[in-house]
């Protein structure tokens, strides 16, 4: 997978993943809004005033840059991944492995759901 594909696709999973707990019956309320500026638990990676959450996404990335006698027409970085495709045909390549680490910050979708109303008819 290509780094740009891999980061779009985290991204994309975890705003994703939020909006789905944010509509899942169960309770809890995930990135609240209208929350009049609540104060949440402190946590280094998560930032909040009265209107937007946000938080740091960290990316740790092990690069593959190959170098083959195969003719292929592909090119650029491509995220590390394991495993193993064992064909029969000879070939020959170079390998290298590089690591990259950046960071992404990244502000939460508010829930749409009303959580004080939904509080206020569960107490009745």
């Amino acid at each position: 997978m290509k780094l740009d594909e891999f980061v779009k696709e985290v991204l994309t999973e975890i705003i994703s993943g939020i909006r789905s707990a944010q509509e899942a019956d169960g309770g809890a309320f995930i990135v609240p809004s209208g929350d009049g500026g609540h104060d949440y638990a402190k946590h280094p990676r998560v930032s909040s005033s009265a209107r937007i959450k946000s938080t740091i996404v960290d990316f740790d990335i092990a690069l593959t840059v190959e170098e083959s006698s195969k003719g292929s027409g592909g090119g650029g970085l491509k995220v590390f991944g394991m495993g193993a495709n064992v064909q029969g045909e000879l070939s020959s390549k170079d390998t290298t492995v590089s690591r990259i680490q950046f960071a992404i910050p990244l502000l939460l979708p508010e829930s749409q759901r009303k959580w004080h109303e939904e509080l206020k008819k569960g107490s009745e």
